[in-house]
């Protein structure tokens, strides 16, 4: 059965096709959460809350669409919700700013093709909306109108979030390799170049 079919079976109050869904799209919404709320935990309360949002308002959904962006939308609010919860004195400005956590947060779960540390730890400095987008387009692969229909923000603001924040992670990683460099030719004569892996590449082309 495809997933269509189970949608509309879903959408007739079908509890067994709605959970086949969830077992094809639980990882990845995890994953994702996991990339945007750097917390295991949190990424699985909201995870099973976006799941539960999706449920109540499957109705709403429509087979011209894509399910995976539209459960992709419902998981991006689902977590600025989140995290607007856990701090209800601040607003959602500051919230998206989020500093840098004290341990490296678990990001190499879902950018499966970069297992660069040094990218990881970079992605944690900048803000929420620019790392949202740059999991979302380089990452997950989603085109600038999908971004911009998850998110509810224009496509321009999209391009500028992306460009802002390849900048600073450029500046970020610049800077901490060229300290590893300085660091390496003084403990040996010739050095050790850097690797970048093709994650990096891919995101400074």
């Amino acid at each position: 059965m495809d997933e269509n079919q189970l949608i509309i079976k879903a959408q007739n109050g079908d509890n067994e096709a709605f959970r086949e869904l969830v077992e094809t799209h639980q990882s990845k919404v995890y994953h994702l959460l996991l990339g945007f709320l750097r917390d295991e935990y949190a990424a699985e309360e909201v995870a099973v809350e976006t799941f539960v949002k999706a449920w109540r308002h499957l109705s709403s959904f429509r087979l011209e669409a894509t399910f995976w962006t539209w459960l992709y939308r419902i998981a991006y609010r689902s977590a600025i919700d989140y995290k607007r919860r856990q701090d209800p004195e601040k607003n959602l400005c500051l919230l998206e700013e989020n500093l840098v956590s004290e341990k490296a947060g678990p990001l190499d779960l879902i950018i499966e093709k970069d297992r660069n540390k040094d990218l990881l730890k970079a992605l944690q400095k900048i803000s929420f909306q620019q790392r949202a987008a740059i999991i979302l387009y380089y990452f997950q692969g989603l085109s600038y109108q999908e971004i911009a229909d998850i998110t509810k923000r224009p496509i321009g603001t999209i391009r500028a979030d992306l460009h802002r924040g390849k900048k600073r992670l450029k500046e970020i990683l610049t800077g901490k390799w060229r300290e590893d460099g300085e660091s390496k030719r003084r403990q040996t004569p010739l050095g050790r170049r850097e690797q970048i892996t093709e994650g990096v590449r891919s995101i400074f082309s």
